[in-house]
């Protein structure tokens, strides 16, 4: 989007705003979608933060007025006409890295220590009360309410917490009014820092307990937390950037960073149930992490779901070199688009394929904008649906259509154009059981390796089923390099 309102607002003239916002970061987070009624048409529901370095940020409101207006007007046009609804824009500080300290704690990270606090029953908020908790980092009076009933999100937090105790425990690891999955990392740090300190907790096993967490789970970031005081006898905790690192000489190769986004959908409303999908999905899932990629992984998700995401994908794809999506469950092509169906797309007829199904080019968008120098995409999903047998399609016409795969990319295609990949007997779909069975095999490149997953399907399915891939990568590729 940043590269969208730049060059539009050079186009009208805006030079001013153009080179303002040329200095910051705009990133979309999706929110819900919107129903017309009256055209049954959907519209995506977003909200818009815009990064401001530093040295622009403290003085925003007395140098920027007049651009911020511009911006934010221009920026609402421009959702509207890609489709989409702005439903607020925020203007937040963003986080520069002036010195050699580079924290990168990914959504990965974040989730998987905020799963731990949660299955674990830690309290976050300890001896506090939730709405104190966060008042200490946030001034709760000037964010908005949830509830209609008040105005802001301190009564809102008491009630609902406090009073009525009727959201969950973890309600604060995905409450958008915080972002704790997307916040800059001087917040995500502070609330953690806050989690352990004396005015919060002082019972030693519960804080030990935390930093344990805290320190397994970024050790991959070279961020620990560490005890830098005391005061009265009660330990004062910070974070720090650990220096020190292999000797950089004694590496020979480069370890490239791989993340992966692993869907599964079985569990349709409108569609029966597939057996296969998810128990695909999670064994793609252990094979990819075994294999040293950071996996985010989405269950049966709906519309809304599947959408967030593959945009928090997208959003975590800049930070690496190696990108790879997998989906299990229906897949439906119409005008030669291709798209993905989340469980609860009820798919009367062609036209409503494109608002309740998600095109498989925004994946691809993502990919290409994060500009890493791998991009896998295996598609699973070809499996014969309900839906175009009730639309009388042709069989030629059922399956997925064939992509061009932009550069240095590769897709894969659990069965050829057209045709539709059988859900086997057994615990995994054909495709994906061979597809497991062959992706640790070491020294082979990836070319290699979707060759024999296509011979041995064929030679299962009697020739009836045969993977097919679109490649454009321009070097070799290996799963497993020894």
């Amino acid at each position: 989007m940043k590269k969208e309102l730049y060059k539009w607002l050079k186009e009208v003239g805006e030079h001013d705003c153009a080179k303002l916002i040329s200095e910051c970061s705009v990133d979309l987070l999706y929110v819900d979608t919107l129903f017309e009624m009256s055209s049954d048409r959907m519209t995506d529901l977003m909200d818009a933060q815009i990064g401001v370095p530093g040295k622009f940020y403290l003085k925003l409101q007395a140098d920027f007025h007049n651009e911020i207006g511009i911006i934010e007007t221009q920026l609402m046009e421009i959702a509207t006409a890609m489709g989409m609804h702005i439903r607020g824009i925020s203007w937040n500080p963003k986080i520069e890295n002036d010195n050699d300290i580079q924290m990168k704690i990914s959504i990965i990270v974040r989730q998987a220590i905020f799963d731990e606090i949660t299955l674990n029953k830690i309290s976050w908020s300890g001896k506090l009360e939730e709405p104190d908790f966060l008042n200490r980092m946030f001034d709760l009076s000037q964010m908005p309410s949830y509830d209609s009933r008040y105005n802001n999100a301190y009564d809102d937090i008491h009630k609902h917490r406090i009073m009525n105790y009727d959201w969950e425990d973890d309600w604060i690891f995905t409450d958008r009014r915080f972002n704790l999955l997307h916040c800059d990392e001087e917040t995500i740090l502070k609330f953690l820092l806050l989690t352990i300190n004396p005015v919060s907790r002082t019972e030693d096993e519960g804080v030990n307990q935390l930093i344990e967490i805290y320190n397994r789970n970024l050790s991959d970031t070279g961020i620990e937390f560490y005890e830098k005081s005391k005061i009265e006898g009660k330990s004062i905790y910070g974070y720090r950037q650990n220096t020190f690192s292999e000797n950089p000489y004694e590496n020979k190769e480069i370890k490239q960073r791989k993340i992966a986004l692993v869907v599964g959908c079985s569990q349709y409303e409108f569609a029966g149930h597939l057996e296969n999908p998810l128990n695909d999905a999670k064994s793609v899932k252990e094979n990819l992490e075994s294999l040293g990629f950071d996996v985010m992984y989405v269950e049966n998700p709906n519309l809304k779901d599947l959408k967030i995401g593959i945009d928090d994908f997208g959003t975590e794809l800049e930070k690496y070199d190696v990108g790879l999506f997998y989906f299990a469950g229906h897949g439906v092509q119409v005008k030669g688009l291709n798209y993905l169906i989340p469980i609860d797309a009820n798919l009367k007829n062609e036209r409503t394929v494109e608002y309740d199904c998600v095109q498989v080019d925004r994946i691809l968008s993502h990919m290409e904008s994060a500009k890493t120098t791998v991009n896998l995409i295996i598609l699973d999903a070809c499996r014969n649906n309900p839906f175009e047998r009730n639309w009388g399609r042709e069989l030629g016409k059922r399956g997925f259509a064939v992509m061009d795969a932009p550069k240095g990319s590769l897709i894969a295609y659990s069965t050829s154009p057209g045709k539709t990949a059988s859900d086997s007997e057994g615990q995994n779909g054909l495709y994906t059981g061979e597809l497991i069975s062959e992706i640790k095999s070491i020294n082979v490149t990836i070319t290699q390796l979707f060759q024999r997953v296509r011979k041995a399907v064929m030679e299962k399915s009697k020739d009836e089923q045969v993977p097919w891939e679109s490649t454009s990568l321009t070097a070799d590729f290996y799963f497993n390099r020894k």
